[in-house]
């Protein structure tokens, strides 16, 4: 485990040759104090893939994705998520039921302080289900098995290191079973190893459950592992969107400039 060289391929075949849009993202654009974050962003994902989104910190990546569960609201353009024109929301109600869809693990994992590792996962199944004390425990104690940290349901997030709480938020993240997650910054701050295992849990997650998956970094080991597709965000919008392949071999010098970690692009010789 933990070897990221040799991942298992998903069979794309049909969402190649008849992909469904799950969510179209079309002339967004933001601004904060008269600065343009978001430029005209055009963006299409594809139901049960995994799309990372690449670029600078500081480039929007994590403005764009906040807006998919309406954390910001776009100054123009339009969102649609299953059907729905979420920029035409009127109401945390409606909100509400779209949020209950997506998943969404914060950068730094979000984990409530006061409350236990059981009781942080058990959270949304509280607030939003009518389910049985036993059925809930039963459940928390899956989505932990999920995430290999059995058993720790007593102990309380300063207890855990960094990666152990990512793989809480993200076992809080599964507890509804939401059929779109949104992974930001998933790697920040975490170790080659831990990193990785964080990589192949989003992998599986869309393997086993057909999870479509969002995940916003600037790992380009992770990004290689995980995606299917992968959009490069510059300058406000989206310069590229391609499969690995693509855009390891993209004829734009930006790409190349920002994968190989060089100002120049990838070093010949």
């Amino acid at each position: 485990m933990h070897n990221l060289e040799t991942p298992e391929i998903f069979d794309l075949t049909t969402l190649q040759t008849n992909p469904e849009e799950i969510i179209t993202m079309q002339g967004i654009k933001k601004s904060f104090n008269g600065q343009e974050v978001l430029r005209g962003v055009d963006l299409t994902i594809h139901r049960g893939e995994t799309l990372v989104i690449l670029g600078r910190s500081g480039g929007g990546k994590s403005v764009l994705v906040s807006m998919l569960v309406g954390l910001l609201t776009p100054d123009e353009g339009s969102i649609i998520i299953e059907n729905q024109e979420v920029t035409q929301f009127q109401s945390e109600k409606e909100w509400n039921q779209v949020r209950l869809k997506i998943g969404f693990l914060f950068q730094g994992a979000a984990l409530y302080d006061s409350m236990t590792v059981g009781e942080n996962v058990a959270f949304p199944l509280r607030q939003h289900t009518k389910l049985s004390e036993d059925e809930i425990q039963r459940l928390v104690a899956e989505k932990l098995k999920w995430v290999e940290l059995e058993g720790i349901e007593d102990k309380m997030p300063s207890e855990l290191s960094g990666g152990m709480q990512k793989r809480v938020g993200l076992a809080r993240t599964m507890a509804l079973n939401p059929k779109i997650i949104i992974y930001d910054e998933p790697t920040t701050g975490l170790d080659p190893v831990t990193s990785d295992t964080i990589a192949e849990l989003i992998r599986n997650l869309q393997q086993e459950f057909q999870v479509t998956s969002i995940v916003v970094t600037h790992d380009i080991r992770t990004t290689f592992y995980v995606a299917d597709r992968v959009a490069m965000l510059h300058e406000g919008k989206i310069l590229t969107v391609g499969t690995v392949d693509e855009i390891q071999n993209s004829p734009y010098q930006e790409v190349q400039q920002f994968i190989h970690g060089t100002r120049r692009g990838k070093k010949k010789g």
